[in-house]
């Protein structure tokens, strides 16, 4: 259809001078008096389609000098934001700038996915020139509009979740069906029934999209436990070099305690003491290889914690993956989805064996425990 704004005054209509100049399509006759509506800020604008549309682009332009030849931009800056709505009353904000620096002429906001709306608004909060809120044009497009040329163009691409129509909408597209006898719309019943499926899938999604941030969330924590893991490793490993390397330093290299017992022979006043001083030598090498022997002990501990945590992680992570695509993969819709889920809810809350716990009995097989009692044989 093009620009559904085209010609519509908004509904502040009262409180904007010349409001019509912001929807009669001219984008390149304006200047310091002429071709633009205002209003004192903070103010709002709102256009009513009169009906929810699916949005493609919404694109306005804010005063900025270049409406005519051999001028440049103005340094004004404006602040606002664009918000949209379904009822009127409830408004989704889409972007603002009234936290940032602010700017000037055009603003185009691109759609990334399907996104319904009624209600477009545009709320000026300020102008650093005057207290004037300048608006030259204000589109809304359901398609792509042609091209603006203008070298202060600013796109923005918005992907404003997941857009599906209001309930009221999709009541009034039903009504509008079934109010229509006409040889075209016949098997209307039929095409309700997969509107009202659709539905409950659409539902069901919200839920899968639940899951799915689950198993990032753990698919991101097992990374960090594998990460953890690496660094405990070697810190083990140097560990264990510095046991060795002193080890054999003490068995091949370390003549300490013959030069004791040497010394001790050419002293009458010491040479009581030698099995002593002998004692006393070996009792100092042996408490540093124990300490040396704990701390790798505990490293090693260490390193073992993180590799579990890292194998249940990903195992909760996969486990909600296989979920997600049972509880939406078309060949399972004959499988009991609810023994699905708590099947997935039991592996992810009890004890799972990773290998690295001395708990462990046997191997770990997510998929089997998961699918064992939730898909029927001959479904597949």
């Amino acid at each position: 259809m093009g620009n559904l704004a085209l010609n519509r005054l908004p509904i502040e209509r009262e409180i904007w001078t010349k409001p019509e100049e912001t929807t009669n399509g001219n984008i390149n006759e304006y200047d310091d008096h002429n071709g633009f509506g205002y209003a004192v800020w903070p103010c709002n604008y709102t256009i009513d389609l009169e009906s929810e549309f699916r949005l493609s682009v919404i694109r306005f332009l804010l005063w900025d000098n270049l409406g005519k030849p051999g001028t440049n931009v103005n340094p004004r800056k404006y602040k606002f934001t664009l918000s949209v709505s379904s009822d009127g009353i409830n408004y989704f904000t889409i972007f603002s700038n009234q936290n940032k620096d602010g700017g000037n002429g055009w603003f185009a906001f691109e759609f990334t996915n399907d996104f319904y709306a009624r209600y477009i608004r545009l709320t000026g909060h300020f102008n650093s020139a005057n207290k004037h809120f300048h608006l030259v044009e204000f589109e809304i497009h359901d398609q792509a509009p042609p091209p603006v040329v203008s070298k202060n163009y600013q796109s923005i691409d918005i992907a404003a979740g997941i857009g599906m129509p209001s309930e009221q909408r999709m009541t009034e597209l039903i009504n509008n069906v079934i109010s229509t006898r006409s040889a075209i719309f016949e098997g209307v019943e039929e095409k309700l029934k997969m509107l009202d499926s659709s539905l409950k899938k659409s539902g069901e999604a919200f839920e899968q999209i639940d899951l799915i941030k689950k198993s990032n969330d753990f698919t991101t924590e097992a990374a960090n436990n594998n990460k953890r893991a690496i660094k405990w490793l070697w810190a083990s490993g140097i560990t264990l070099l510095l046991f060795l390397v002193i080890l054999i330093w003490f068995v091949f290299c370390d003549n300490h305690s013959t030069k004791i017992i040497t010394d001790a022979a050419k002293d009458m006043n010491v040479q009581p003491y030698t099995t002593l001083l002998v004692s006393a030598f070996y009792a100092t090498k042996a408490v540093l290889l124990s300490t040396i022997l704990f701390i790798l002990t505990w490293l090693l501990k260490n390193y073992r914690s993180e590799k579990h945590n890292y194998v249940i992680n990903k195992h909760k992570a996969m486990t909600l993956t296989v979920a997600t695509g049972i509880l939406t993969k078309e060949d399972y819709k004959n499988t009991d989805r609810g023994n699905i889920f708590i099947q997935a809810m039991e592996i992810i809350f009890t004890h799972q064996v990773s290998g690295f716990s001395k708990e462990d009995t046997s191997s770990p097989n997510v998929i089997d425990s998961l699918l064992q009692k939730g898909i029927p044989k001959g479904d597949m």
